[in-house]
């Protein structure tokens, strides 16, 4: 009750009830553009999720095996056919294999690009 009293008397000083108007709200922020997101996502940096993965020259169990990646190594995903991913190495792996080195992997043994969002 109080409380009212005050907001009253103010109101009566000022002789107005601008005083209780609601203040302006400020401009709302612009949304991220497509350009930033899209630096951040791309299929440029996937990992391997497990040790000892495969490195198959075929997206199948019956290619022959190039090489064996690690957890951690760093792959670029050129393409997918079903399960299996295409992959280049971007850094020498920490099986031995080149940078560079291309060939397929199971796609459950790859984390997928972290492209951000909320």
């Amino acid at each position: 009750m109080r409380r009212i009293s005050l907001a009253l008397a103010t109101a009566a000083l000022i002789g107005s009830t601008a005083a209780l108007a609601v203040p302006a709200q400020a401009a709302p922020v612009a949304a991220p553009q497509a350009a930033t997101r899209a630096s951040v996502c791309h299929e440029d940096n996937a990992f391997i999720r497990t040790d000892g993965t495969r490195l198959r020259t075929k997206a199948s169990t019956s290619g022959a095996v190039v090489g064996q990646l690690y957890f951690k190594d760093p792959i670029r995903i050129l393409k997918s056919s079903g399960s299996w991913d295409y992959v280049q190495l971007k850094a020498k792996s920490r099986g031995g294999l080149s940078k560079g080195t291309r060939g397929w992997v199971s796609h459950s043994n790859v984390i997928p690009p972290y492209c951000g969002g909320l």
